[in-house]
């Protein structure tokens, strides 16, 4: 078992849990830097501090040291349970659920999103492919400047590297798959979308 492996569990574990990285290190008595080290691997916490971290995670401590994540073959995310993300279009309003957070080495990376009609506009651009498919409500995306109507049942496959946005139409929040894939030989990180 290395730093980094620990690291890797601490933070899918808070992230699993909805829990910032500020929130953690309060609650364990750390500060944000120490317990970003730890995250990353650049540091090796002594077994006390990953005492306190189990703790401000509710977790038990030995699911930090599991190293069977990387022979998953599958992944189940049962309906309403899929984890709570903090994206950069969070700042905009969107709630993202992600559903396969726990699958290793993924090419994708699958949310259920959901736009209110209060939202702000957002403007997106990054790499990679998007898929989105529609299941309630109704939707204005534009792409490059054009823009279409979506409605439950409809789908998009598109570059976003061109500029894109979506907003909600009518009294309804929208609610929709939106599946990221990252360009080839990228690590997908629930991340790592930019505005």
């Amino acid at each position: 078992m290395n730093e980094k492996t620990i690291g890797e569990n601490i933070r899918r574990l808070r992230l699993k849990k909805g829990v910032t990285l500020t929130q953690a290190a309060e609650q364990a008595g750390l500060t944000k830097s120490t317990l970003s080290k730890i995250e990353t691997g650049s540091i090796s916490p002594p077994i006390s501090t990953v005492l306190r971290i189990a703790d401000a995670l509710g977790a038990p401590m030995a699911e930090f040291f599991a190293e069977g994540s990387k022979s998953r073959h599958y992944v189940v995310t049962r309906k309403g349970k899929g984890t709570p993300i903090v994206r950069d279009g969070s700042q905009f309003g969107y709630a993202y659920e992600a559903l396969a957070l726990d699958m290793p080495a993924k090419k994708a990376e699958p949310f259920i999103l959901t736009i209110k009609p209060t939202d702000p506009p957002a403007t997106f651009q990054h790499g990679g492919d998007e898929f989105m498919y529609i299941l309630s409500g109704k939707m204005e995306f534009t792409i490059a400047g054009e823009s279409t109507v979506l409605n439950p049942g409809d789908s998009v496959y598109f570059n976003p590297r061109e500029k894109h946005s979506a907003r909600a139409l009518g009294k309804k929040p929208v609610r929709y798959l939106d599946i990221f894939m990252q360009d080839s030989g990228e690590a997908m990180d629930a991340g790592t979308t930019k505005v």
